[in-house]
């Protein structure tokens, strides 16, 4: 298959292109560099672009025949600033809205795959499935709910294969330092003091081969739909912070400090991932254990 994956130098879209050319299948990478993929940059073609610019290399897209367009490029939201700054819409909504009417202009039409997030179901306390209303409550939240749902309407109206992931708070080997797993690995290999708020939040983690496997489904099969990415597992922060701290064996202290709690942050961020489980086969997952375990040791050999 040929396959266009924007985004492609991030921890989501590398992971993916991994198994893709492992797979031999043909990939057309999107993204401003590709720093990050130079161990698969040999196999793949590529294209030095954000998704504001990409209006102007349609042509070769389209030479490229794309079967599959998997949509992991987004412009911020990767951190605690980016998810409430109005460039959440201003910097991906119009521009992803341009592309896909741009590829509806192809002599025919490849399948769509948008990356959105758990962000935009909002606050629930229970595991959310994908019948869940969405209810968001950050402009990242909302800007891919938007995106959601302008994509499906106009797939839908135009007979192109449409489906959206929604991945729940992924980590592994490759991820961006700045999140909390990989940052903690370091700061607690270096035996650095750590100050944190209470950390109460409960959370469903999934490591990348799974969620990996979980997409590679999506990209090779007829099914459509919106799927959540997720372990179904719940794990309170707290004991993942000490889980990491323990089995990087620090020195380090750590204080859980009520006052540098965030108002506006979701207790309870859980998945439901029956529908994709049921759809894949895939029934067994990483255990956290042996997934952190994987990720202290890549870190810890860079």
């Amino acid at each position: 298959m040929n396959i266009l994956v924007t985004g492609g130098n991030g921890f989501l879209g590398y992971n993916i292109i991994k198994k893709l050319v492992k797979d031999n299948h043909n990939v057309l990478v999107v993204s401003k560099n590709n720093n990050n993929i130079k161990s698969v940059a040999d196999k793949c073609k590529f294209i030095s672009s954000y998704i504001d610019e990409l209006e102007s290399h349609i042509s070769e897209i389209e030479s490229f025949l794309p079967d599959v367009i998997i949509l992991f490029g987004w412009n911020g939201g990767n951190s605690y600033k980016d998810i409430h700054h109005i460039d959440q819409y201003h910097k991906n909504i119009p521009h992803h809205i341009k592309f896909i009417e741009l590829v509806n202009n192809f002599k025919y039409k490849p399948k769509i795959i948008g990356v959105g997030s758990f962000a935009e179901y909002g606050d629930y306390s229970i595991p959310i499935t994908e019948e869940f209303f969405e209810r968001p409550n950050s402009l990242y939240g909302l800007s891919k709910f938007t995106f959601k749902q302008y994509s499906q309407m106009f797939c839908k109206q135009n007979d192109i294969n449409w489906t959206w992931i929604r991945p729940c708070y992924v980590y592994g080997p490759n991820d961006v330092n700045t999140r909390l797993i990989p940052s903690l690995i370091k700061k607690f290999s270096r035996n650095e003091n750590v100050y944190l708020d209470e950390c109460n939040t409960t959370i469903d983690y999934l490591y990348i081969d799974d969620f990996v496997n979980f997409v590679y489904h999506l990209i090779i099969s007829n099914d459509n739909g919106v799927y959540n990415i997720c372990s179904n597992n719940q794990y309170k922060l707290k004991n993942i912070i000490t889980l990491i701290h323990q089995l990087t064996n620090s020195k380090s202290e750590v204080t859980f400090d009520k006052k540098l709690n965030r108002t506006t942050s979701n207790g309870f961020i859980c998945g439901d991932n029956t529908k994709i489980k049921t759809l894949s086969g895939i029934i067994n997952i990483t255990d956290i254990n042996n997934g952190l375990i994987k990720t202290i040791k890549f870190l810890n050999e860079l």
